[in-house]
């Protein structure tokens, strides 16, 4: 919910959850990092003339010496210095007759400010317990422009398993189910004597510590999804 050219605008009404899983992802990023970063929620950004949103929570450098302000067209317009918009879909309860079974389909997708096509997911990972149905495949691949090989997870096919399917979401720690927050993007703006471990990133050399970045395990966010939605 938004405020856009004088009009509210409603896509989905927030659930316990959508609210759980955001708590969740703050928490296990607040585990990795409390120093460097803070963390909060309920701030309004002002994006424009008549243009304002709340994220559902905002992470941002200790030491950033600008003000963070502000779809990702809109947190990523020339008013903010925002690196980085994550968004978690959950699709509807699904209730199979002849078992009485719930399984529901989720979606996490990446955007970076410095992405050549930056209103474009540089990843996304189907990570529920049911695969995302043809339209929902389709609108990623087709409207969205997300490249096959960026999606991934339950439901895709693997192009290095003979395009099989990837596992299920089904335990922690699953490499394929690990969404990496990229480090140089959390720290961005921060002077350089103020960065955490890990920096500066040595050329030629993977990077270490937090300039690693923050693996998110999205088998955390849907334990935390299915608690809530009692399934």
């Amino acid at each position: 919910m938004y405020l856009y050219n004088g009009y509210i605008k409603i896509y989905e009404v927030p659930s316990f959850a959508h609210s759980a899983a955001i708590g969740r992802i703050t928490g296990l990023m607040n585990k990795w990092n409390d120093q460097d970063l803070e963390y909060g929620t309920g701030a309004i950004m002002i994006l424009g003339q008549n243009v304002a949103k709340e994220p559902d929570s905002w992470v941002r450098p200790t030491h950033h010496p600008d003000p963070l302000i502000g779809s990702a067209a809109l947190y990523f317009n020339p008013r903010t210095t925002i690196q980085i918009v994550l968004a978690i879909k959950i699709f509807g309860e699904r209730i199979d007759p002849n078992t009485n079974t719930s399984t529901v389909a989720l979606i996490a997708a990446l955007y970076l400010r410095t992405s050549t096509i930056p209103l474009t997911p540089t990843s996304v990972i189907s990570f529920g317990t049911a695969n995302p149905d043809t339209n929902t495949v389709n609108y990623i691949i087709n409207q969205m422009g997300v490249p096959l090989g960026s999606f991934i997870g339950v439901g895709r096919p693997n192009p290095n398993n003979n395009n099989n399917n990837f596992p299920s979401c089904n335990t922690a720690n699953l490499p394929i189910y690990q969404m990496n927050i990229p480090g140089p993007k959390l720290f961005n703006g921060v002077p350089a004597y103020l960065l955490p471990i890990g920096f500066p990133i040595a050329s030629n050399i993977p990077p270490v510590g937090f300039a690693a970045g923050f693996n998110l395990d999205l088998w955390e966010v849907q334990k935390i999804i299915q608690r809530n939605l009692c399934i």
